[in-house]
């Protein structure tokens, strides 16, 4: 006759005698490489310097005036002529036949103006306008 399996709700634990020992080492294992290989090094150079070449100072670009867009935005907005001024000619030709984006456009302009005349700027200081 077999015997009856144990119940899995047993609530006694296996004794430690059950499992096996770890095994002992008398010494740490030794790797089986050695220890140091000599760095491998690709032939040439491993960096290669580039010189930028100097910069070369443009022409003077004159800045546009944030006073002088709000002038002209203020008597000749609707006609988009401080667009036009802004060097943003698209955007003056739409002014222009919109009268000023159905005055929409010009309410706009009246609070964004000074960042769009410091990013004209940027643009011109760059080269881009």
């Amino acid at each position: 006759m077999t015997e009856p399996l144990p119940s899995p709700y047993a609530t006694s634990q296996p004794s430690a005698a059950t499992y096996p020992a770890p095994p002992q080492y008398a010494e740490q294992p030794v790797a089986p490489y050695p220890a140091a290989y000599p760095p491998v090094v690709a032939p040439g150079p491993s960096v290669v310097y580039v010189q930028a070449p100097a910069p070369v100072a443009g022409p003077y670009v004159p800045q546009k005036s944030v006073g002088v867009a709000y002038v002209l935005w203020f008597f000749l907005g609707a006609l988009g002529v401080h667009q036009f001024y802004l060097g943003k000619t698209g955007r003056g030709i739409l002014y222009l036949f919109t009268l000023g984006g159905f005055l929409i456009g010009l309410a706009i302009d009246l609070f964004t103006m000074a960042a769009q005349v410091r990013q004209v700027n940027a643009q011109r200081a760059v080269g881009i306008r």
